[in-house]
């Protein structure tokens, strides 16, 4: 009996989100600038400090300078060596990615740990994710949670979230569900994405805490507002499959197609069948194979497997040029879009501590139902 997706600690940081495979913690995603968790005596930045972040910030994002994360790292580089702790957080993080930099677990273990000296939150999250994954050091799921707990008494509403996690798995504490309730609960209350999601989660689809859909879509809704890519899938779920939930006319549809535009293959899916089947629209056999297509290409071989009959039936059904137009359009969304998501948040980063592991999956129809 588990939230769907919630599950032991994985090892990955910036990862797709994947099959049911994948359950666990996530990665805190980092801002090219500012924490979106902040210390509660935000660090004192020297000109030169402020410069080089500005630099690695442009060439991360690509303003006003070509797009570049191997110039973003060596400024970044530059800034933690002058002592700056969110400059050494992010370093940190590039080397658990692999962005700019090769991925070296070791050293950005080095990195956090000299930024949480500083007394960094987001550095000191992600040595508690660290102790608990045994990534770049000795595990230490215990210590790890003790960090969480600090963290929380401090409400940093991202700890609230782990110490949920950590509640409802067995992670370096007793399992017990009415505490992970309650962190997820006061993460949400402080309007954290993830703790939104997971409250979502608890209240649509586990079998020991009451069914409240309204509520979980509003959680949905909330989560997929700040841009949490698992609740728009989510929350287009549970409206396309329960249409007497209040919701907006194409709320489910819009929610779904941002979600296939960060590159969630499974939205992109949802939509094909809601073209092919008509669910909230009008049913549109082109339209459908179109997604279909657009799934494949997003999602491999584990997409190519699901979607393998309704491509077959599209291609008995549909004629040669109707086929040839469809795939053209597929394939550029694809170019377009990218074939996988690279962060949790849309296209870009969040703040600069990572989660204690794998990206926790969105409803199914098997759990919703």
């Amino acid at each position: 009996m588990t939230i769907p997706g919630i599950a032991k600690i994985g090892a990955c940081l910036l990862i797709p989100v994947v099959g049911a495979s994948s359950q666990t913690f996530r990665p805190v995603y980092p801002t090219l600038n500012e924490p979106l968790i902040a210390p509660v005596d935000p660090p004192l930045r020297s000109e030169a400090a402020q410069h080089d972040l500005q630099l690695a910030g442009d060439y991360m994002a690509g303003r006003g300078v070509p797009k570049s994360a191997e110039s973003a790292a060596y400024w970044y580089k530059k800034a933690a060596d002058s002592g700056d702790p969110s400059a050494q957080t992010m370093l940190g993080f590039l080397y658990l990615t692999g962005v700019g930099v090769r991925p070296d677990d070791v050293e950005a273990f080095k990195w956090f740990a000299r930024a949480s000296g500083s007394g960094y939150q987001p550095a000191k999250l992600n040595l508690a994710v660290m102790y608990m994954q045994g990534q770049g050091v000795a595990r230490d799921a215990a210590l790890g949670v003790h960090m969480l707990q600090d963290l929380a008494a401090k409400r940093n509403s991202m700890a609230e979230d782990y110490l949920g996690i950590a509640y409802y798995t067995g992670m370096g504490v007793n399992i017990d569900h009415s505490l992970a309730a309650k962190w997820f609960a006061r993460a949400a209350r402080q309007h954290n994405a993830e703790g939104e999601f997971d409250m979502g989660l608890l209240e649509s689809s586990t079998a020991d805490h009451p069914r409240d859909l309204a509520r979980a879509a509003a959680y949905f809704r909330s989560s997929a507002h700040a841009g949490f890519v698992p609740a728009m899938h989510s929350l287009g779920l549970v409206l396309v499959y329960h249409p007497q939930l209040p919701q907006k006319p194409d709320e489910a549809e819009k929610a779904l197609v941002t979600a296939s535009r960060a590159g969630y293959w499974r939205s992109s899916v949802l939509l094909g069948i809601m073209a092919r089947d008509g669910k909230g629209r009008t049913a549109d056999k082109a339209e459908a194979f179109r997604w279909f297509l657009i799934a494949a290409g997003q999602g491999g071989a584990e997409a190519e497997k699901l979607v393998a009959h309704d491509l077959d039936e599209g291609r008995a059904a549909l004629d040669a040029a109707v086929q040839a137009q469809q795939q053209q359009q597929a394939d550029a969304w694809v170019k377009q879009y990218g074939a996988k998501i690279t962060f949790v948040f849309g296209d870009r980063f969040r703040n600069q501590a990572f989660p204690l592991a794998e990206i926790r999956e969105p409803l199914s129809l098997t759990t919703l139902n």
